[in-house]
């Protein structure tokens, strides 16, 4: 396979992402017959890889392929990456949203999933869905902290009946069971 602008230029934008946030996740077309993983793995269209800089052996991101030693359920492989077979990399406690997807590169069964999804997904749905969000945030949350003064706290966007007390001791919103 001949080296071609477009790897080259996913491979430098990857060692970028790379180099700046030191722990990734890269997702991998691992159906393509020059993608080198364990047999248990190959045929999963969207496989996970962790890159991490911290990781003992050494990385290769070529303009062409990723090369290095991963453990998979402790056993060491030797793996190969193609460029062409990565379609998205993130950041494994981050957003989605936050990554980076080359369009070009993602398999034809996941953008045929991803559009089975939206067409099933109608108006209706949509606003079930949005529904559902909307009476879990407006739930209150109880506490007894106090017993003087019992505390309740809309999640998002809403009324708070707090005593001054609790104001001070709780600034960030979050949930938790209450028994």
């Amino acid at each position: 396979m001949s080296l071609s602008f477009a790897d080259a230029a996913k491979a430098k934008k990857l060692r970028e992402y790379f180099n700046r946030h030191g722990r990734i996740y890269i997702v991998v077309d691992a159906t393509q017959d020059d993608v080198l993983v364990p047999e248990s793995l190959s045929g999963d269209p969207a496989l996970r890889l962790v890159l991490n800089m911290r990781m003992p052996q050494i990385i290769h991101i070529n303009d062409d392929r990723i090369d290095s030693d991963f453990s998979f359920s402790g056993q060491i492989f030797s793996c190969q990456i193609p460029m062409h077979t990565i379609w998205a990399t993130y950041l494994p406690e981050g957003e989605l949203e936050q990554g980076i997807i080359w369009d070009d590169s993602v398999p034809e069964m996941i953008k045929a999933i991803v559009q089975s999804v939206r067409s099933n997904m109608s108006d209706k749905g949509v606003q079930q869905l949005h529904d559902k969000q909307t009476q879990k945030a407006a739930k209150p949350e109880l506490s007894d902290k106090d017993e003087s003064s019992t505390t309740i706290t809309v999640i998002e966007g809403g009324a708070k009946g707090q005593s001054n007390d609790a104001k001070k001791e709780r600034k960030t919103n979050h949930l938790r069971v209450v028994k």
